[in-house]
């Protein structure tokens, strides 16, 4: 008798510029969830259209564009798309700017990784 397939695991996409916060993500999500990396917003929308992920969790600033900005854009094509902001700003303007846009949580770094574990488990 075979064992059942292991549960698929979920995709998550972290756009994050800085390569220190990226390696630690990968080194806290790697044996939980399958994840991918962008470090731009260029990237980032390239890895939506070839990873197609799950859960999106997006830093506000990015070198090539406003994360505010990426954000709109990905509602507009990915509307359905749970999206975990997180940001060094600690002025509330930012989160003002993104409270419309449909994200599904807001994390100001630095926060605790098993925070964020949590908020992207409760996704579903």
């Amino acid at each position: 008798m075979r064992a059942p397939p292991p549960p698929a695991r979920r995709k998550v996409l972290f756009v994050e510029d800085e390569a220190a916060l990226r390696r630690t993500y990968d080194r806290f999500f790697a044996d939980r969830y399958d994840v991918a990396f962008a470090a731009s917003g260029s990237e980032a929308r390239r890895q939506l259209e070839q990873f197609h992920p799950e859960v999106l969790v997006l830093d506000l600033r990015l070198p090539d564009t406003d994360g505010v900005t990426l954000l709109q854009e990905i509602r507009a094509s990915h509307p359905a798309l749970p999206v975990i902001v997180t940001t060094s700003y600690v002025s509330m303007e930012p989160l003002i700017n993104v409270l419309d846009l449909g994200h599904s949580g807001y994390l100001v770094k630095p926060f605790d990784m098993e925070d964020l574990a949590a908020r992207i488990d409760a996704l579903g």
